[in-house]
């Protein structure tokens, strides 16, 4: 499936799904007019397309960054499922977020059209989401990744070091900036920055990319994989 999302339509959709669960004791009509917006929003978030965006700038732009174990999921029919999920940490959460997490629930839309997240049981995940309505949501275009495929240098960003660049910002396959705020990745090394990249400020408050033994080596590997085709 091609990834690139569109948030606001999602968002709606998501206050959509709340309203129909208010009015299940109101009117057949409103109920029918519910079910009939949220059938033309299927259509204009069909592809579920998401931004390639860094880790960092996942967890900068979350209400919730958490490490958690999924133990068991409640399909929720039409709408949404839920997922209940022992959480091993909290690397970042609003005060809104760390009362949604008490329940220990991440709520996904059901359809894939809609950006529903698959989940495995007995898996432990690294996963980014916001909250709508004291509810802890995650879709498709939030950062969901299994924590033991979760490199070295992107677990310390997750504990510490991404927080400390969110005043940077982070530009995926764009080649160069004039802005002293950004760090980008260029277009053929951009896993490299992704799996090793963080990015700071230096001493001269530019942001740039810390220095790691992880991401040189990916970085001389890219240069000489492109020498060589």
């Amino acid at each position: 499936m091609n990834i690139i999302h569109h948030r606001y339509i999602l968002k709606a959709n998501l206050k959509v799904f709340n309203v129909f669960r208010s009015t299940s004791k109101g009117s057949m009509l409103t109920r029918l007019l519910t079910l009939a917006l949220v059938a033309g929003s299927w259509h204009a978030a069909d592809a579920c397309t998401c931004s390639l965006d860094h880790p960092q700038t996942h967890f900068c732009n979350s209400d919730f960054v958490i490490v958690g174990r999924v133990q068991k999921i409640f399909r929720g029919g039409d709408f949404y499922h839920s997922y209940k999920v022992k959480i091993r940490n909290i690397f970042k959460a609003t005060p809104k977020a760390a009362l949604a997490l008490k329940a220990g629930r991440l709520l996904t839309p059901s359809h894939d059209s809609l950006c529903g997240v698959t989940l495995q049981p007995r898996e432990t995940y690294v996963i980014t989401g916001h909250v709508v309505q004291l509810q802890a949501h995650i879709q498709l275009c939030s950062y969901v990744n299994k924590w033991r495929e979760v490199t070295p240098r992107q677990r310390k960003g997750f504990r510490l070091l991404y927080k400390q660049g969110c005043t940077c910002k982070v530009h995926m396959n764009r080649r160069s900036t004039k802005s002293p705020n950004t760090c980008v990745t260029g277009r053929v090394a951009t896993e490299c920055y992704e799996r090793h990249g963080i990015c700071l400020h230096d001493r001269e408050r530019r942001c740039r990319w810390t220095r790691a033994p992880a991401l040189t080596r990916c970085l001389q590997k890219q240069h000489f994989n492109s020498t060589m085709t």
